[in-house]
């Protein structure tokens, strides 16, 4: 009996110890690997540091966020790589990367294919874009989630930009980016590829006549000094996208899903505040220290023609799926 009794006991211990270490592995948060790429206090770098506030406000989805900042471990497009591999769970960036994925996330990136940032809003909820999303999280085990726009590119230039002929010839700074490259043609323009890091020098010097980006960008490379003429066109809309390592995500339960996706959304909100009201401040500092700014170009939708019609012929030559822009255009 006392020796039953022994066995018993020893066997109560051990079933404990296993529920006790089972519970323990239940209990301990699992942890996403965050990286958002730009510098330390930039506006991306800033809603990292959002959404990690925002998981910690939420204990019962049992996550923790490591955020690594800045570009310690790559490029843009080497974080990419760590998200397909899984050694980056989470990253948050500039919707262009995505492009590379899917021949059909070309439009994105090409002039006016969004009448305002409300229709690029209801494309990102379409199903136009969540298809075309399962297929690339399908294909490369990478998924595309909670992309939200953000501010609109404007020219910067050495000369007034008043109509769609001051676009004739115009020699514009082009990245490397073939979207842009087509966009700037279809408006007439004269692309120049130029370095990022060179742009300033180059709009001084006149090897190019005018550069297009996103007010914060260019406040803090000065181009507003050599090309005082603002131009707000709304051709191009930047935007921002979290990307999610498939198997990563699908291993997360619904509620971690859903909490996640709560997250980013109110990330997403906070960021296009951000985004909207320093956009004014920095206009109004360059304004102040001399440049010229136009918030209306009134040629716009003629240049908007001139964009819809061209992107029309690339998909013609193959470019993408058949009909794909038309299916843009028709979402309200």
């Amino acid at each position: 009996m006392k020796r039953i009794s022994v066995v018993l006991l020893m066997l109560v211990l051990v079933t404990g110890m296993v529920f006790a270490a089972a519970s323990a592995e239940q209990q301990q948060a699992k942890t996403i690997t965050l990286a958002t790429g730009d510098a330390i206090g930039s506006l991306r770098n800033l809603a990292g540091e959002y959404f990690k506030a925002e998981i910690e406000k939420r204990p019962e989805l049992n996550l923790k966020v490591n955020h690594v900042q800045g570009a310690v471990i790559g490029t843009a497009s080497q974080i990419m790589d760590q998200v397909v591999e899984g050694s980056v769970h989470l990253f948050g960036n500039d919707i262009a990367w995505i492009v590379p994925y899917n021949p059909d996330f070309q439009p994105i990136s090409f002039g006016f294919m969004y009448r305002d940032v409300d229709h690029m809003n209801a494309y990102f909820k379409s199903r136009v874009f969540l298809d075309l999303a399962d297929k690339v999280a399908q294909d490369s085990g990478m998924r595309i989630i909670a992309p939200v726009p953000m501010a609109s590119r404007m020219f910067f230039s050495v000369k007034p930009l008043t109509t769609v002929q001051d676009f004739k010839g115009l020699k514009v700074r082009a990245p490397g980016l073939e979207m842009f490259v087509k966009s700037y043609e279809a408006y007439g323009a004269s692309p120049t590829t130029v370095a990022w890091n060179e742009i300033f020098l180059a709009l001084k010097t006149k090897l190019v006549e005018a550069a297009h980006g996103p007010v914060a960008d260019v406040i803090a490379n000065k181009w507003h000094l050599a090309a005082p003429y603002i131009t707000r066109t709304e051709d191009m809309y930047a935007a921002n996208a979290w990307y999610v390592n498939e198997p990563f995500w699908k291993a997360l339960s619904d509620a971690q899903r859903k909490g996640i996706q709560e997250a980013l959304d109110a990330t997403n909100v906070w960021s296009f505040e951000q985004s909207k009201a320093s956009e004014q401040s920095l206009i109004d500092q360059m304004v102040s220290e001399g440049a010229i700014y136009n918030s209306s170009f009134a040629d716009r939708e003629a240049l908007r023609s001139q964009a819809i019609d061209a992107v029309k012929k690339l998909e013609a030559s193959g470019k993408w799926s058949s009909g794909l822009v038309d299916a843009i255009q028709a979402i309200k």
